[in-house]
């Protein structure tokens, strides 16, 4: 659906950056060379704070921490050849979830009975913000909604969450620190919650007896291309991983299937998220919609080797045909565990390009978080 301009003119820049490129590489002298490059788009990031209905704090989402890039990683684009990662994160202690471990380092896979599952967990529960004061102690959680606010046009797609709560206060409370931690699974003891965003205001919010206070986080999808509204779905139900997200999304075959993080017991893989990627590359006819779900006329596609790099995650393949080979599209593919394939990010060139015969043709994608490390 369509988002009005107020709704636009509340973001601002700098959260996340995710560039997209493709290049031939520099043939031998004499030799042609071609190179394309999409321009860089990019994620705004806001948090907006109101209490009894009044915007309070309106400011940009600073970082995501540590856990949040292996975890986006192993979530959205797993392989055969990238199954684990090592994660460290500050396992919180709050009152929906029964606390383990600080600190902890866990070694995750995509469902690997042996392993703890990037996806899945068996309570129904929501994430959570962790309300705190300015020495960091909470006094407040609020839960938020598992119900998405899904829009887009020309420039972008927005995905907007919130909660509200009343907290139960004998006198005025400040708000000086907001955390976001997310649910997932710990075979020894279910009901982590991972800290995976920090915000510090830089003026603190009063919240007096009785208040209302609401929250919301707001993230844009900022790019005349590549992101579809299938990515903001499957990001949705990567964020929140509880059985409330799951969520549907338009299949390469048009019909619809679910993401469904939802696991029975630690020892079972969840019910319905991604277990491979692919790299697709096409020469149809296309032209670029928020709400395509395939490419127009597929040529070739490949796992990624996918990298994780402090803040960043990178998905690269350089495909070799034995022939000249027009490409006019580009698109990153998951396929679900019921077989389903969705796509979430497409580009379409301003012009074709030609992959020559023998000659590699690198497609890369790039997400860089603005990194804070530390968990």
């Amino acid at each position: 659906m369509e988002v009005d301009k107020a709704t636009w003119a509340m973001l601002v820049a700098g959260l996340l950056l995710v560039a997209l490129a493709f290049v031939t590489p520099q043939p031998k002298s004499g030799a042609p060379s071609a190179e394309a490059r999409a321009a860089q788009p990019e994620v705004e990031g806001r948090l907006l704070v109101y209490v009894n209905g009044e915007l309070k704090y309106s400011g940009k989402v600073h970082s995501f921490l540590m856990p949040a890039t292996p975890l986006l990683a192993l979530g959205l684009f797993p392989t055969t050849g990238f199954q684990f990662a090592t994660v460290s994160f500050f396992n919180e202690q709050t009152s929906t979830w029964q606390p383990v471990l600080a600190g902890a380092t866990y070694v995750y896979s995509g469902g690997s009975p042996s392993h703890e599952s990037v996806w899945g967990i068996t309570y129904n529960v929501t994430p959570l913000i962790l309300v705190c004061d300015s020495f960091g102690n909470k006094w407040a959680e609020i839960a938020l909604s598992t119900t998405p606010s899904i829009y887009y046009n020309s420039t972008g797609v927005l995905l907007s969450i919130s909660g509200s709560v009343t907290p139960s206060l004998s006198a005025p409370a400040e708000i000086a620190m907001l955390r976001f931690v997310r649910p997932t699974l710990n075979q020894l003891n279910p009901g982590l919650a991972v800290r995976l965003m920090e915000d510090t205001l830089p003026s603190p919010v009063t919240v007096n007896p009785g208040d209302s206070l609401t929250v919301v986080y707001q993230f844009y999808f900022k790019a005349d291309q590549i992101f579809t509204e299938n990515w903001a779905k499957v990001f949705f139900a990567w964020l929140y991983n509880v059985p409330a997200a799951k969520i549907d999304v338009t299949a390469t075959d048009g019909t619809i299937g679910y993401v469904d993080p939802y696991a029975i017991d630690s020892y079972y893989p969840a019910n319905n998220v991604p277990v491979n990627c692919y790299i697709v590359v096409g020469n149809g006819q296309a032209t670029f919609s928020r709400t395509a779900y395939r490419v127009v006329s597929e040529v070739a596609r490949a796992e990624p080797s996918v990298q994780v790099y402090g803040g960043g995650v990178s998905l690269s393949y350089a495909f070799t045909f034995s022939q000249d080979t027009a490409i006019t599209e580009l698109a990153v593919y998951v396929k679900l565990t019921d077989g389903k394939e969705v796509m979430l990010l497409y580009y379409v060139l301003p012009q074709p390009a030609t992959a020559k015969a023998g000659i590699p043709f690198a497609v890369t994608f790039r997400i860089n978080l603005p990194y804070a490390d530390r968990v």
